[in-house]
C-alpha cells in the first residue's frame, strides 16, 4: 500500500491518534473482555495496534476515502467512474475522430485507467495504464499522467500492438454539471499517432468494454 496520494501532515496525526485509541481500547476492553470470556487454555491472542492499525488502512484505502471527513486525508480527487467522449487524433497525415470510453478505478493509494475506442466499424479497440501519475498544477487542476499499452486491432489487424503516454486533467462538476478527463496523448507506432482526449462522466458502473 502506497501512501503518496495522502495529505501527509492529516496522515501522521490520523496514525498517532488512532494508536493511542487502539491501545486504550485493548486495554481497557478488548483484553478484559477476551480473558473473561476465553477460557484459560486459549491460544488466542488480542490483536496488536499495529494489525488493528492495518485493518483500518486496508478498509479505508479501498472503501472509507470516498466519504466525507474521511477524504480529508486525501490529497487528490476521487476521479472513479465511466467517462463517455471522443478522441481526436492525427496520424500519417491525416485527421480523425473516434468514440471513446475511460474508466478509471481508483483507491486512496493507486489509480487505474482503461480506454476504449471504436471507429463505428466494428473495429474495437482498447489500452489500459502501465504507470500512473496524479499531480496538483499550480493552477490548482489535477492531472493525471499515465504510460499505456495498446493491443490493437483483433478484427482486421488495422491497429499495432503499441505504448504511448498521455495527460488527462480532471475538470470537477458543479451544480448539475458532470465531471470530465481531457487532455491529449501520443504513441511510438513508427508513424507516431498523436491527439486529444474529450470526456464527460456518465456512471460509478465499470463496464470493461466500449
Amino acid at each position: 500500500m502506497s501512501f503518496k496520494f495522502y495529505k501527509t501532515t492529516p496522515l501522521v496525526i490520523s496514525i498517532i491518534f488512532l494508536s493511542g485509541l487502539i491501545d486504550y481500547a485493548v486495554g481497557q476492553w478488548i483484553s478484559p473482555f477476551l480473558a473473561d470470556h476465553l477460557s484459560s487454555t486459549s491460544h488466542f491472542r488480542v490483536p496488536t495496534t499495529v494489525s488493528l492499525l492495518g485493518m483500518f488502512f486496508i478498509l479505508f484505502d479501498n472503501l472509507l476515502w470516498k466519504f466525507p471527513v474521511f477524504n480529508l486525508l486525501m490529497a487528490v480527487p476521487n476521479m472513479a467512474g465511466r467517462y463517455k467522449g471522443k478522441v481526436k487524433f492525427e496520424w500519417d497525415g491525416k485527421t480523425g475522430e473516434k468514440d471513446c470510453f475511460i474508466e478509471v478505478t481508483q483507491t486512496a493509494s493507486k489509480i487505474k485507467v482503461h480506454t476504449y475506442f471504436s471507429d463505428g466499424v466494428n473495429e474495437n479497440t482498447s489500452s489500459k495504464s502501465l504507470v500512473e501519475d496524479i499531480k496538483h498544477e499550480e493552477d490548482g487542476f489535477y492531472d493525471v499522467y499515465l504510460f499505456y499499452l495498446n493491443g490493437g486491432s483483433k478484427q482486421n489487424g488495422g491497429l499495432d500492438c503499441h505504448e504511448g503516454a498521455n495527460k488527462l486533467r480532471f475538470f470537477p462538476g458543479h451544480n448539475a454539471s458532470a465531471n470530465e478527463l481531457r487532455g491529449h496523448y501520443f504513441t511510438n507506432r513508427k508513424i507516431q499517432t498523436r491527439g486529444e482526449i474529450e470526456t464527460m462522466f456518465v456512471s460509478k458502473k465499470l463496464e470493461g468494454k466500449f
